[in-house]
């Protein structure tokens, strides 16, 4: 009985010779397939494919990895942000899950710096500083232009999760990705104005450029309404949810007419839902409120919370690739990516009450 050819290499791991040997073309060939696929012919290609198929190869992805020069290892580093903060978690999720299906490893950091720190002062964790070790840096959290000057002198390769850097103009930075935040505020007031709402109050710190570029959304969209766009109001520098609560306590404390919120994140939002609800203030019958971000309490908060959905994941995935390009040098310089937004509704905003 003629003996099969995987029962025949059963005995031993499959390798690439056998491979080779399978497809009759050269390990060379092979390889180009696995590492450099366009520069084989398709039929060449689809017959080794379909040899690995049959025999069941699994290529050493470390092994190839090594002979390129790279460790196979992206370092994810989350910059003055606890790493509980669901955005960014989301972000490393999304990088995680795309590093993955590419075959690379991501390890998490954290770095604590101030924005006016000397960069060579910075306390970059050491994995970064170890030859050899990590391929390069995706970097997160809340982070401000010296940690780049730092990263340049290390001579690594990084990309940015940009949402969250702080720069002297709202202008996106190469190498970065970012939500739409700007598209968000849009479409978070044209909601509010959709339902018939006219005045309404944008809580945001535009102090930092993630809420500066709701807000410039918020306002297009209320002069294309023909309406004037009111100062944003509110200060993180207690935190987002504290902000929320405080602001609308102050509106409410000032005689402030309004019949709608938008807080430029959700955690904001639930801080607002709270001051409200103390005030005998009901969401939505009384005030609507839409939130940013889509976080994980949105959803059970209650009223549900009618918020603009960031695709962190998917802002974490297009790091990667970013990343993953400039490592392997298949593209030479890294634009800009901008992750769209789309508005999700629940139970939190509703026509305003018609006076009695």
């Amino acid at each position: 009985m003629r003996t099969s050819r995987r029962a025949q290499l059963g005995r031993h791991a499959i390798t690439i010779h056998d491979v080779a040997a399978d497809s009759n073309v050269s390990i060379a060939t092979v390889s180009r397939v696995l590492n450099e696929p366009w520069r084989v012919l398709p039929e060449t290609k689809d017959r080794i494919t379909a040899s690995i198929s049959k025999l069941g190869y699994v290529p050493n992805i470390r092994a190839r990895l090594l002979a390129r020069g790279q460790s196979g290892i992206i370092c994810f580093l989350l910059s003055n942000r606890p790493f509980a903060h669901s955005v960014h978690a989301q972000v490393l999720q999304g990088a995680a899950a795309r590093a993955d299906i590419i075959g690379l490893q991501v390890i998490y950091a954290a770095c604590n710096y101030r924005p006016d720190t000397p960069p060579d002062e910075i306390a970059l964790p050491s994995v970064l500083a170890t030859n050899g070790l990590i391929d390069g840096v995706v970097v997160a959290g809340t982070n401000y232009p010296n940690i780049l000057t730092a990263l340049d002198e290390l001579d690594l390769p990084y990309v940015m999760y940009g949402t969250n850097m702080v720069v002297p103009s709202d202008d996106f930075l190469p190498k970065a990705v970012y939500i739409d935040g700007e598209h968000g505020g849009y479409l978070a007031a044209t909601y509010l104005l959709s339902l018939g709402h006219t005045q309404i109050r944008y809580v945001g710190d535009t102090t930092m450029p993630w809420y500066s570029r709701r807000y410039t959304g918020f306002c297009r969209a209320m002069e294309e309404a023909g309406l004037p766009c009111p100062p944003a109001v509110g200060s993180a520098a207690e935190g987002e949810m504290a902000m929320g609560f405080n602001t609308t306590n102050q509106l409410l404390d000032s005689g402030e007419e309004f019949t709608a919120l938008f807080v430029g994140g959700d955690a904001g939002a639930l801080g607002a839902l709270r001051a409200l609800r103390r005030r005998g203030i009901a969401v939505p019958r009384d005030v609507s409120l839409v939130g940013f971000n889509d976080e994980d309490l949105a959803n059970i908060a209650e009223p549900p919370l009618t918020t603009i959905r960031a695709a962190n994941e998917e802002a974490g995935m297009q790091c990667i690739e970013m990343l993953n390009g400039l490592v392997r040098h298949t593209i030479e310089t890294a634009e800009t990516v901008v992750v769209p937004v789309r508005l999700i509704e629940r139970e939190s905003a509703a026509a305003p009450r018609m006076p009695s």
